[in-house]
Order: structure tokens, then C-alpha cells, then sequence
């Protein structure tokens, strides 16, 4: 295990300060009102501390979204290591992504909703974390080819994309109607495997 300078340490509390900040202010205000100077002033560090980590709100943005992507990965992967049924894998895997966007949904609503090429999709599945998450999902869907659980007439990655888009679909749909119905995202779980697995 690497022992960290002092140094090294401060600058990360720094970054990690600096993350949580623009956190809250994208989530409060959203990405395009929240600015370097808000988010500095709400991490009580000076303007020019953030752009030392981050050259500019972009950067900053996206390296947000990558540390809760690979959050969410690491959670899933934990969750998924436990259990050996292929079914069972891809109910845990739709479960835990959708807690994990209902419990951080006010920062994933940003790129859900905007149509710009900032937040576009094939951006953030190109990032490393993304890539990983999509081949993860690729090899969940191997794993269940195998098992007898997804049909071996497709491939396997171009499954597992579908299973995303079906996910990102429903949550789309449930954060247009979430006012009116007040329904919980997990309780959509079942729905999804079902659209999957059934059609």
C-alpha cells in the first residue's frame, strides 16, 4: 500500500472538496447556471485553486460523473460477486443501477435531459468507466447466454446495449412522471427484466 505525502494528501482533499461542491451547485442550479466561482466560493477555496484541478467547468463536470460511475460500478460488481445464477446477476445489476440513479438523481438529471453533444451519450460510454460498465454488462450477458437465461442468436455486447437503453428509457419516463405518481425508480426493476428477458 502507497503512504501518501502530506502534500499529495492535501491535494486530494482539495479535489475531493472541490467535487462535492459541484455536486450540490449542478444539482441546485444545474450545469449551466453553476459557475467555477460558485463552486469555488461553496468549497471555501479561491477561484484559482479550482482551475489548478480542473482547466475548466467541463473537465470538472465529467470528472464528477466518472467518480459516480465508478461508484455505482464498484457497488454492483460487489453486489453481483456474491452470486453465481445468471438471472440473478442481471436482476441485482438493474436494481443497483436504478437505486443508484433514484439516490443521486438530481446530478444524473443534468446529462438525462440536456440534448447537447456536452452530455451526449456515446461522450460518457467512451470514458473509461464507461467502457468498463460496458463490458461488464457484456460479460453478465455472456455469462447468461450460457446459463440458458438470453438467447445465443446475438451478440452478447449488443444485448447488454440493449438492456441499457431499455434502463435508460424507463428512467427517462420516470423522471417526466415522478411528480404526478411519486413512484419509487426500484419498483421499476421488475418491469425492466420483464421487457428484457420476455419482450
Amino acid at each position: 500500500m502507497t503512504v501518501l505525502s502530506r502534500k499529495e494528501r492535501d491535494k486530494q482533499l482539495r479535489r475531493s472538496d472541490i467535487l462535492k461542491a459541484a455536486e450540490h451547485l449542478f444539482a441546485l442550479k444545474g450545469y449551466h447556471e453553476a459557475t467555477i466561482r460558485d463552486i469555488a466560493k461553496e468549497a471555501q477555496y479561491a477561484t484559482g485553486t479550482v482551475y489548478l484541478h480542473f482547466k475548466d467547468k467541463e473537465v470538472l463536470y465529467f470528472a464528477l460523473l466518472e467518480e459516480k460511475m465508478k461508484s455505482m460500478l464498484f457497488t454492483i460488481k460487489e453486489k453481483i460477486g456474491q452470486v453465481k445464477d445468471a438471472r440473478k446477476k442481471l436482476e441485482i445489476f438493474v436494481q443497483e443501477g436504478l437505486v443508484f440513479f433514484e439516490k443521486n438523481q438530481d446530478f444524473f438529471r443534468i446529462f438525462m435531459s440536456e440534448g447537447n453533444e456536452l452530455f451526449s451519450e456515446r461522450k460518457i460510454l467512451k470514458s473509461p468507466t464507461g467502457l468498463q460498465a460496458q463490458e461488464y454488462a457484456a460479460s453478465l450477458m455472456i455469462e447468461a447466454q450460457e446459463q440458458g437465461v438470453v438467447s445465443r442468436d446475438f451478440d452478447a455486447g449488443q444485448v447488454a446495449e440493449v438492456l441499457i437503453s431499455i434502463i435508460k428509457t424507463i428512467i427517462q419516463k420516470w423522471l417526466e412522471e415522478k411528480r404526478e405518481k411519486g413512484d419509487n425508480l426500484i419498483d421499476l426493476s421488475g418491469v425492466i427484466l420483464r421487457l428484457f428477458l420476455n419482450g
